[in-house]
């Protein structure tokens, strides 16, 4: 069985939905980092909700509703990446829009947390743009077979670029390393953390140029083609560098949805090359 490009866009919101549906039951979500915040709720908890702000801090219930809240949203990510899965025998259009939009604008808002959780970095939210992406052709979709293909390519390009230009500048160092990049190196390739960070600064590089070659026609293919391999060992270096023979399922548990969310940085980009082809090759068919 062949596989058609909009069946892997919706196997990619399948699998980002599922995992971070896993992330939120067993692990929760960086919620906490605005509702815990003083200089952001207290004006809302006292003078909307008439709460003294310790009272709010320290209160019980404000802990358990954020854990329900969490439970609710892990239950409709959950349900998103099945109707995700089966969106062309759901013929309720309303039903499954509304679940996916809702689903998306949870993920937005984790977004929006991780960047307030890691001190208003904003390219942590640009990282995430892939993983929007394949919801958002869902929900914006109507037919598959008469969509403009031409479009769609172009904005899932975009929506490419801006997940591996982040990636490629932390990789880099123009702002930080990110920890868990060094370390992931180490583990995985046995270098120093010197090499590590050389290594780091190449690839990074390489992550940048091959999203500007993306939108230059003669260079279209083998920067996804590179952006394909890349993107699936990057989801798959997170598994492999947590692995532990000795605690075989705990690691399969704390580490496979970190690889399972960042699959579709492969995935998405061969949809979009497979898109790329269907389209060429109507171009010369007209000509």
């Amino acid at each position: 069985m062949k596989l058609k490009p909009f069946f892997i866009i919706q196997i990619c919101a399948f699998l980002i939905f599922i995992a971070r549906a896993y992330q939120f039951y067993f692990f929760g979500a960086p919620f906490r980092a605005i509702l815990w915040d003083e200089s952001l709720m207290s004006p809302i908890v006292e003078n909307v909700f008439n709460t003294a702000w310790y009272d709010y801090a320290t209160s019980s219930k404000t802990n358990k509703g954020i854990a329900n809240l969490t439970l609710f949203f892990s239950i409709t990510l959950f349900v998103s990446a099945f109707v995700s899965l089966f969106w062309k025998q759901i013929p309720y259009v309303r039903l499954k829009k509304s679940i996916i939009g809702f689903s998306l604008f949870i993920l937005f808002i984790l977004g929006v947390c991780m960047v307030k959780d890691k001190n208003y970095d904003f390219l942590q939210f640009f990282e995430l743009t892939m993983q929007f992406a394949a919801p958002l052709v869902l929900f914006f979709t109507k037919d598959f077979e008469t969509l403009n293909k031409q479009k769609l390519i172009f904005w899932l390009k975009v929506s490419i670029a801006l997940t591996f230009i982040p990636h490629g500048l932390f990789a880099m160092g123009l702002i930080y390393v990110p920890g868990h990049f060094i370390d992931m190196t180490i583990k995985i390739l046995g270098v120093t953390e010197t090499l590590a960070r050389q290594l780091l600064f190449v690839v990074g590089l390489l992550d940048v140029i091959a999203a500007a070659f993306l939108f230059i026609p003669k260079l279209v293919k083998p920067a996804f083609i590179y952006i394909i391999i890349w993107g699936i060992l990057t989801a798959l270096a997170r598994i492999v560098a947590g692995f532990n023979y000795d605690f075989f399922l705990n690691s399969i548990h704390h580490f496979t949805y970190l690889t399972v969310y960042r699959l579709p940085h492969g995935l998405l980009p061969l949809a979009t090359l497979m898109l790329y082809g269907i389209y060429d090759k109507t171009l010369k068919t007209k000509h």
